[in-house]
This record gives structure tokens, C-alpha cells and sequence, in this order.
């Protein structure tokens, strides 16, 4: 018996087990990009199209980058690591500078606020600006006359995820026109606040900064703050062992202009780990999971409730400078071993709100070693409207760095489609593969095809200007010939190459089936 398939669309993200699916899903990618549009076009595609990243951080970036920053009073891009280290890039992601360390820094919590960068220590809070004139860097403010002098802050020891220890004093700006960032005190989580004026410049003079301006409940630590309306959201953890669940994560919220403590909470989450949190057009995203293996992401939906928008099983929930959004499109800093080892960049949906809220994996960073991750992330381009471009740090056991989109860099984007289940011995007659591209140099995919649970694989011809020409490859008999199973397969795209070569859809696959078996 004859049998078609075709694979007619992929915009339903990664299908949520093995075997079933969303007609329109996929099994799982690395660095395919259905937002990027195909040749000189400026429209969302929806196809397969591969994205590539290069590195461009230097000597500078010595420790696992965490927070990425723009400022609206100069041209240029800033990243604290935690090592300590501060740098800056020009805004064609070039030109590192190295800027002077805070006293002790370890990337513990950064924030742009009233024309400085400020920048969290273990025990302290460095700022460097004013950034409309000459900026420097001005160590220990926090506990000096300039802010108040405020009492020293607290040095919890916070979980790690693949290698890197959850930041302890995260920064956020809030609509009250003020900086809170978290703190412990005697096993307490507490948010701080920083609040400036203008004498000479903006933000020169202390203007109502305080320790210690809100008090959660004992046992829980602070992970990451967001903007909800004139709220607080706060994500906080009770469990601080990387491999025992000592408690639930939870939300608390507070209206730090009208409220001196919060009026919900703790709204319980179904993680030990909350560790970002990122508001989307008025819809607050709450990133969980676990220090082993897991991630959810979910949304706020009122009162004591949340609702799962994604979960997947590898891969630990992003730190809180690894989130960002375009758009309606909701971004993530990961990994993956499946279908390859990979620090990667996921992304739910598009940045139409047309398609389909899938999850894709947009992002493959240079990464190369053991325990890779993307550990912060922000678009700072603004010409990814047309091709989404992310700038993403990431760390492995071996190196440490900063990657933007390439026009130059080799391919090596993974594509899998969902498992198609036929439950009959059968046979593969014909598969064909449409291009968005007429074949050229330097293109280059290969095909396979796994065949009972990847029991056996069927590596195919390359795709390229050798083997093809024009903008179809077609695979029949004999080629095919020993493409046979008992119950079911998938296909797997590599690319490789330095031109572009987006695989379109339909993608056809013809069978012979035998029902007598």
C-alpha cells in the first residue's frame, strides 16, 4: 500500500512527547529560525531557516557573563561577568573596553537607573556614570555618604546551575522612578532601594534610598524582581541545595508606593527554582524548574494562580539576565543535549501574534565544552525586526564569551521532525526536500533518516551544488533502497556550509507499506 507524508508546517514548536504531537510541531532543533525570512524578503517565513552565531567578546570577558545592558544616554553596550569584570562594546558589537571593576564584583546584580550603571558586590554596590558626561567608576556607594550610608549588605550563598551560582542582589527599575534590589538579612529576603535626584547631574545626589524597604517571609531568597502595573513582582526560593527539594518557589506582590509590606503571597509555584521573571506586554512570564533537569515556563493569570505555557525536560531554567522579549517573542538563555550538546537560545512564539505560540531554539552559540549555557541574553540590535538577532553570553567548563548573528560563520543549525508512527513493516520510496535557494557553493545540508526509534540511520546524499542543482532535492530508489523499518522513523537536517540554504515545506515522504505483516 502507498502511503504519503508531508511535513507542512513547523510553527508549532517542539511537540510535547516522542510519539504525539501538534500536527504543525516538530521533535526538536538547534539554531532554526522560522522568523528569519527566506532570501532578500522581509516577511516571517516559517520555514526552515538556520541561523548562525559568532563570538566577539575578548580578553575582557574572563567569567561567565550576566547581565547585558543598554542605557539611554549613550551608544554602547555593557557586561558584568562574575568574575568581577566590567566591559563595554560600540554599537556595531565591536571595540571592547575594559571598564574598572567594582571592589570585589561577582556579577551579583546589575540594573541601569537615573544615569548611572549600577553594579551589586558581594557586600556592597559600585555605580559607574554619570553616563551624559565622562563616566567612572565610583566603588562602595552604598555604604557611603553618597547614598545615604546604608548598611553593608549580606553574602548568601545562593544555588548554581551548570556551573554558575544564582546572582544574590538582583537589580530591577521600577515606575516609582527608584532602584530595589535583593538582599538577605538573618535568613530573611529583603529588597533595598535606591532613589536619586539632581544637584549637579541627574542622579548625583541621594534622594530616600533605604535598607531594607520591604521584609518576605523567613526561609525565602529573592532570585529575580519585575514590573507588574505600579506592583512588584518578586520571585523568591526556599530551596538552596543543588540536589535536595527544600521547599517551593513562590511569588510575592507589592505596591511599593501605596503598601510597606506585600499584600499577596506567597503564590506557590510547582518548581524549588524560580529564577526569572519578564513582563510581555502586561502578561508577567515566570521561569522554574530545577538545578538538574527541567524547565517550565509559565504566566501570571491573577490571584493566587499561574498557567504552564511550556515545559521541557533538560535544560535548567534561565538565570534572571537571560530573558528577554521582541515583540510577543519570549526568549530564554538554555542548553540542550538533544539532538546535540549546545548553549542555546530558546524562543516561544514569533514576534507576530499571528503565529503559533511555539517553542523554538533559535540560538546556537560557539560554545564548545563541557556544561554549556547561555547565561545572559538582550536584543540590543533594532534591525531584528526583520532577523531576530540576540546577543548572547555564554559559558562551558573551558571558555567564556559574548556571540552576535553572523554573515560569515560555517552552519551547524539540527533539525528533527516529529516521529511518525506507521505500525506496518514499510519501505521509504521517495523523499523530496523543496529549497529556498537555487543551489550554489558553499551550501550545504545533510539528510537522515532514522528509522525505528534511530535504530538504524540512513545518512543520504549531501544536499549541495554537487550532488542537486536547482532549488528541489529528490531522493528515490536505489538511494533508498535500504530505508526500511518495522514501525517508524523521523528526519534529521544538518547544516553545514557558509551560504544560506532554508529547506521549505512540504517536505514529502512517499512509503510502501506491507499490512500483512
Amino acid at each position: 500500500m502507498k502511503k504519503t507524508i508531508t511535513i507542512e508546517s513547523i510553527l508549532g514548536g517542539f511537540t510535547q512527547t516522542q510519539y504525539f504531537g501538534s500536527s504543525d510541531g516538530y521533535n526538536s532543533a538547534i539554531g532554526v529560525d522560522p522568523d528569519y525570512p527566506i532570501g532578500s524578503d522581509v516577511k516571517t517565513s516559517g520555514m526552515l531557516v538556520p541561523t548562525r552565531y559568532e563570538k566577539f567578546s575578548g580578553a575582557n570577558i574572563t567569567g561567565n557573563p550576566k547581565w547585558i545592558i543598554t542605557n539611554p544616554e549613550d551608544e554602547k553596550v555593557y557586561v558584568y561577568d562574575d568574575a568581577g569584570q566590567v566591559a563595554s562594546y560600540s554599537s556595531a558589537l565591536g571595540s571592547e573596553t575594559d571598564i574598572t571593576s567594582p571592589t570585589s564584583g561577582a556579577g551579583n546584580g546589575a540594573a541601569f537607573y537615573n544615569n548611572y550603571i549600577y553594579l551589586a558586590t558581594p557586600t556592597n554596590v559600585a555605580r559607574y556614570g554619570p553616563m551624559d558626561g565622562t563616566p567612572a567608576i565610583a566603588q562602595n556607594v552604598w555604604t557611603a555618604a553618597t547614598l545615604g550610608s546604608q548598611t553593608a549588605l549580606g553574602n548568601p550563598t545562593y544555588p548554581s546551575i551548570r556551573g554558575v551560582t544564582l546572582p544574590n542582589h538582583v537589580m530591577h527599575m521600577h515606575g516609582d522612578n527608584a532602584l530595589y534590589f535583593s538582599d538577605v538579612v538573618n535568613n530573611q529576603g529583603v529588597l533595598h532601594k535606591i532613589k536619586t535626584t539632581k544637584t549637579t547631574v541627574n542622579g548625583d545626589t541621594n534622594d530616600g534610598s533605604l535598607y531594607n524597604a520591604l521584609d518576605l517571609p523567613s526561609g525565602f531568597y529573592p532570585t529575580c524582581i519585575e514590573s507588574y502595573s505600579t506592583d512588584l513582582v518578586i520571585g523568591a526560593i526556599q530551596t538552596l541545595d543543588s540536589t535536595l527539594n527544600q521547599g517551593r518557589a513562590a511569588l510575592f506582590f507589592w505596591d511599593a508606593v501605596n503598601t510597606n509590606t506585600f499584600y499577596r503571597g506567597p503564590v506557590y509555584l510547582p518548581d524549588p527554582l524560580v529564577t526569572a521573571l519578564l513582563n510581555v506586554n502586561g502578561t508577567i512570564y515566570i521561569f522554574s524548574g530545577n538545578a538538574q533537569n527541567g524547565v517550565r515556563v509559565s504566566r501570571y493569570i491573577g490571584g493566587e494562580s499561574v498557567s504552564e505555557v511550556a515545559y521541557f525536560e533538560e535544560g535548567n531554567p534561565p538565570l534572571a539576565g537571560a530573558v528577554d522579549a521582541l515583540g510577543n517573542r519570549v526568549n530564554f538563555g538554555a542548553y540542550t543535549t538533544y539532538p546535540e550538546n549546545s548553549a542555546s537560545v530558546f524562543a516561544l512564539g514569533s514576534k507576530r501574534r499571528d503565529l503559533p505560540f511555539g517553542l523554538h531554539n533559535v540560538v546556537k552559540t560557539t560554545s564548545s565544552g563541557a556544561n554549556q549555557f547561555v547565561t545572559a541574553l538582550k536584543y540590543v540590535q533594532q534591525s531584528s525586526s526583520v532577523k531576530p538577532k540576540l546577543v548572547a553570553g555564554w559559558r562551558d567548563d573551558s571558555a567564556k564569551g559574548l556571540d552576535k548573528e553572523s554573515s560569515t560563520a560555517t552552519y551547524s543549525s539540527v533539525w528533527r521532525s516529529k516521529m511518525f508512527n506507521v505500525g506496518n513493516k514499510f519501505q521509504i520510496s521517495k523523499l523530496i526536500i523543496p529549497l529556498g535557494a537555487t543551489l550554489a557553493t558553499n551550501m550545504s545540508v545533510i539528510p537522515k533518516i532514522y528509522i525505528d526509534d534511530g535504530s538504524t540511520i540512513k545518512t543520504l546524499d549531501t544536499i549541495n551544488s554537487t550532488n542537486f542543482s536547482g532549488r528541489k532535492a529528490v531522493y528515490k530508489r536505489p538511494n533508498l533502497s535500504d530505508a526500511i523499518g518495522e514501525n517508524n522513523f523521523f528526519i534529521e537536517l544538518n547544516w553545514e556550509g557558509t551560504v544560506e540554504l532554508p529547506v521549505l515545506l512540504p517536505i514529502v515522504i512517499e512509503l510502501d507499506v506491507n499490512k500483512d505483516r
